[in-house]
């Protein structure tokens, strides 16, 4: 079902009782009632509530309540009277989890963010967005998706951002197109979120803080020359700590203490969250990028992401982790800086002996000259899957939509050696967030799919290639001082008459864009 059919969906029911998970958070208070604001402006009169043993207490929580005018109730038993509510929406949790309760209704529907729960079968019509960074953000997208605007009641559009503030740690590990958007479209009360951010912390959560930083444990790096820009300078160690149950923006105060320590050139800060632990990953060495310390920690257990110095994550099911969670992080930080393979384009030539040859599929990809975009001159800003980029129109400068929607610079004098203009348009339906674009201050942008020209591989597209069965770090050609990583299932590939022209594919990416020759 399409998420435009979902809220429509809704509004086939009466009787309708939305819940977010105990002790609930500035994103799960706010994506409910934005969601209840929807329904009331389509005449519905939703229940909003949380259960559990405690109240909401923490000052942040009861000044967004107040200025808000957000109603949510505490309650014991939804069902006193023996009669079921048509509609259960649990939002921001999963309905049964331990931090939410198991109410009955004759139906439910979830609309979250976390990791879908182990052995849960995922209730009809609901919305899981696993990699966005809040649930607020998924809320908005239903918005954009039905028409309907965040910006038409200030307190809806400020109790989102809000949320998706504090479940990004202050905006800092966003990764997601969706969040991104989210924080840029919204028009919020400017004062009463000044007002927010400076009223998070309680003196108990400042004993949190405090013990966090005073028990954190130190990894020295085993080769510093190769991981700090000047090996002169004293950032060659890893910082790790937990810290106890708190709100995760905790965890971002803590890891821009730790980062700020002369001898940390990288640092990961955890907490329990749900039904696992919440990370935050902190760097300042371009040799270290954050989301790669983030994904290579949770891997196989969760997932992280974020900016080049800054990044989140989640490990998820606590149960089921080998061993003590800091023991974890430990060996994880240590195989991060031992195990995967370095290779410099140039100097070092990989054995491709098992490589195969492959060639471009022949699929329609799109692409946009930069200069029609701006045909003023004025600078692109680019959203899309991979983060933000800033470019000037240059007539030789075209942008490339790759099959996921993936989107990347290429010379003309590049582009017109590898690929042929034709008259189809590509499949953007494939896209997982469709690019877009932002011209000079404008706040709001078009997506480049209004844009798109057609073209496909030529026949001088073939190259070898072959899987990578083990993390990689790779510094390309044209690039020795940022580094390009691959996780195990990419493709480490070089064009078939170029051996040093090495690059790494992403494995989705690859499958569905090469065959064998």
């Amino acid at each position: 079902m399409k998420y435009e059919s979902l809220l429509k969906n809704l509004l086939n029911y009466d009787d309708i009782v939305i819940q977010v998970h105990h002790n609930p958070d500035a994103d799960a208070v706010a994506s409910g009632f934005a969601l209840c604001r929807y329904l009331e402006k389509n005449g519905k009169k939703p229940r909003f509530i949380y259960a559990g043993e405690r109240e909401i207490s923490k000052p942040n929580m009861l000044i967004m309540l107040k200025k808000l005018d957000i109603q949510v109730s505490h309650v014991k038993n939804l069902n006193e009277n023996g009669v079921l509510p048509q509609l259960l929406i649990t939002v921001d949790c999963f309905h049964g989890e331990g931090n939410v309760g198991s109410f009955a209704a004759e139906k439910v529907i979830v609309i979250d963010h976390h990791r879908l729960p182990k052995g849960k079968n995922v209730p009809e019509h609901s919305v899981i967005k696993e990699n966005y960074g809040s649930c607020a953000a998924v809320i908005y997208e239903l918005f954009k998706e039905v028409g309907y605007d965040l910006n038409e009641e200030e307190n809806v559009a400020t109790a989102l951002y809000y949320g998706l503030y504090m479940d990004t740690v202050g905006l800092s590990e966003i990764s997601e197109p969706m969040d991104r958007e989210l924080r840029d479209t919204a028009n919020y009360n400017k004062a009463l979120i000044r007002l927010l951010m400076n009223t998070n912390l309680t003196e108990e959560e400042l004993c949190i803080i405090g013990k966090a930083l005073s028990s954190c444990k130190y990894y020295p790096h085993p080769d510093s020359s190769t991981i700090s820009d000047d090996p002169s300078l004293p950032k060659q160690q890893s910082a790790y700590t937990i810290a106890g149950n708190c709100d995760p923006n905790l965890l971002g105060i803590i890891s821009d203490t730790l980062i700020q320590v002369d001898m940390v050139s990288d640092c990961v800060v955890c907490c329990p969250y749900h039904t696992g632990y919440k990370i935050s990953v902190r760097t300042c060495t371009d040799s270290v990028k954050a989301p790669d310390l983030a994904a290579f920690i949770t891997y196989g257990y969760g997932g992280g992401g974020g900016h080049d110095n800054k990044a989140g994550g989640c490990i998820d099911y606590q149960s089921s982790l080998p061993k003590d969670i800091m023991d974890f992080v430990a060996d994880r930080i240590h195989d991060f800086f031992t195990k995967p393979d370095v290779i410099f384009a140039g100097r070092e030539h990989p054995d491709f002996a098992g490589a195969e040859r492959f060639r471009k599929k022949d699929v329609v990809l799109g692409y946009v000259p930069t200069a029609v975009l701006s045909p003023d001159g004025e600078d692109i800003h680019i959203r899309m899957l991979e983060g933000d980029i800033t470019l000037k129109p240059d007539p030789d400068i075209y942008l490339m939509v790759g099959v996921i929607g993936e989107v990347y610079p290429i010379k003309r004098e590049k582009f017109e050696k590898k690929y042929v203009r034709c008259e189809d348009t590509p499949d953007v339906s494939a896209y997982y967030y469709p690019p877009s674009a932002r011209i000079g201050q404008r706040k709001t942008g078009r997506h480049l799919t209004e844009y798109l020209l057609g073209c496909k591989a030529s026949g001088n597209s073939e190259i070898l290639a072959m899987k990578l069965n083990n993390f990689t770090k790779l510094y390309s050609l044209w690039d020795q001082e940022h580094y390009m990583y691959g996780n195990i299932g990419d493709y480490l590939a070089h064009p078939a008459h170029d051996a040093n022209d090495l690059y790494i594919i992403r494995g989705d990416i690859f499958l569905l864009t090469y065959e064998g020759c």
